[in-house]
């Protein structure tokens, strides 16, 4: 009778750590693949904003307005708000609404820095979103790289 409890127990015991592991392992692949859908979102709506500070006297500004302006770009936005974390969420829409209320502004200085501290807040929420939780970095910091005089936002 001893040795049918030991076996039931054994038995029971597998199954119940076979699907605990199973659980995680199903988890950790859904995980995987909601990363991979937001990088691939994150880089997609950043394109056209990467093609601005990259070629700021050519042709790459009204490039990338007229992309952002497209239907594949609102497909992107759209993805963004249902695969992206909260906070990026939140960081792109307070960029996109300040670009759109600051639009035919006259304090082209203060509205610059706006913008730049925005963008620099939403690639910020993407560092962390991916994985660097702890970053110490700052929001123009973000930008550091590209932008000169960046010591004048600050």
């Amino acid at each position: 009778m001893d040795w049918i409890q030991i076996l039931i127990t054994t038995v029971l015991g597998g199954i119940i750590i076979w699907f605990i592991t199973y659980s995680i392992i199903e988890i950790r692949k859904t995980k995987e693949k909601l990363n991979e859908e937001r990088r691939k979102a994150y880089v997609e709506i950043l394109t056209p904003y990467i093609q601005i500070l990259t070629d700021l006297k050519g042709k790459g500004p009204t490039q990338a307005i007229n992309k952002v302006q497209t239907y594949e770009y609102g497909k992107i936005s759209f993805e963004l708000a249902l695969f992206g974390s909260d906070n990026v969420v939140r960081a792109y829409n307070e960029f996109r609404q300040y670009a759109f209320k600051s639009k035919g502004e006259e304090k082209k200085e203060l509205q610059t820095k706006e913008l730049f501290y925005l963008f620099g807040k939403l690639l910020l929420e993407i560092r962390r979103d991916v994985g660097n939780r702890k970053t110490k970095l700052k929001e123009l910091d973000m930008l550091r790289w590209k932008i000169i005089d960046i010591e004048k936002l600050e």
